[in-house]
């Protein structure tokens, strides 16, 4: 069996799906599909289970795919070693991020790494939305709050609270909210979590859990809701790490700063037992320092938490 051969194997595994697989390796879905029917030709045995709705792998079929995956990636370290990086970093990396972080930290992140290494190519995906990291060939998905797929590999990079924020224009305008009744006689801005829109705001106060209902005339993606706060059109919940830079500005301040929202952590996501290349890894290094400093300036910001 070849190298190519194995690599369509594991992909077809990791997707579900024969055309995604194809698309991926810039094949059509009718090689792929005559490719694996000669693999369980010649081997004597069936490697995907098909039915109309889904494509996994038999018992039999793990078992060569665990090996195969395993083949691919030993070929991958020996290419890698054999070739070095005299040349610098080099090949795609495939980043997936949420709007506001992808504008505010990564943007410039991205453009020095790519300035110091004119052979890096990054190809971004900036949407709030969550990505299949193996579906849409993924290499790193930033994410914000709890993990739900157990079967990828995650770091950590942050985990600060929500906080109410909003410009001084507004509270000059509108006055400052003494209580958390006070904000139903203001203007707030929610996010859409995923397709649903935000409804309500969770805050803790002194040990307490409030759900405070929230009638937003606007909601939208993270950098909307900033920008709108910015703007001086409302109140807004948002991450700590997201709105540092405007806080230390002075163009956000902190509304009842006593309330915070619930810890969101931050994680950066990775294909899990892929092999990662010099380039992924060197992003990710940068990424996790890039944050790693930005958390350490919200120390300075971060309310008290007798709660958590």
């Amino acid at each position: 069996m070849k190298i190519r051969d194995m690599e369509m194997l594991v992909r077809v595994a990791e997707t579900g799906s024969m055309t995604v697989a194809a698309q991926q390796l810039n094949r059509t879905p009718a090689a792929v599909s005559g490719a694996i029917q000669r693999m369980e030709g010649a081997l004597g045995m069936r490697l995907f289970e098909r039915t109309t709705r889904s494509l996994r792998p038999t018992e039999e079929g793990q078992v060569l795919i665990e090996g195969c995956l395993e083949l691919t990636q030993q070929w991958r370290r020996l290419l890698e070693d054999a070739r070095g990086q005299r040349a610098g970093l080099a090949g795609t990396v495939h980043l997936s991020a949420p709007t506001d972080t992808s504008h505010q930290i990564l943007r410039p992140l991205l453009a020095r790494l790519c300035e110091q290494h004119p052979q890096l190519r990054v190809q971004m995906d900036i949407s709030d939305a969550i990505h299949h990291v193996h579906r849409d060939a993924i290499d790193i998905a930033i994410r914000y709050g709890a993990l739900q797929d157990s079967t990828l590999s995650a770091r950590k990079l942050v985990d600060l609270p929500m906080i109410l924020v909003a410009a001084p224009t507004y509270l000059a305008a509108h006055g400052r909210p003494a209580t958390l009744e006070d904000l139903a006689r203001h203007r707030c801005i929610t996010l859409k979590m995923g397709d649903v829109p935000s409804i309500s705001w969770v805050l803790y106060h002194n040990g307490e859990r409030w759900v405070v209902p929230i009638e937003s005339p606007l909601c939208g993606d993270g950098f909307m809701a900033r920008q709108l706060a910015i703007d001086g059109w409302g109140i807004t919940l948002k991450s700590l790490f997201d709105v540092i830079d405007d806080l230390e500005a002075g163009r956000l301040e902190p509304v009842l700063p006593t309330y915070t929202g619930e810890m969101l952590p931050i994680h950066a996501v990775f294909p899990s037992r892929r092999y990662m290349p010099a380039r992924v890894r060197a992003l990710a290094t940068a990424i996790t320092a890039a944050f790693d400093a930005r958390a350490q300036r919200c120390l300075a910001w971060r309310p008290p938490r007798s709660d958590l």
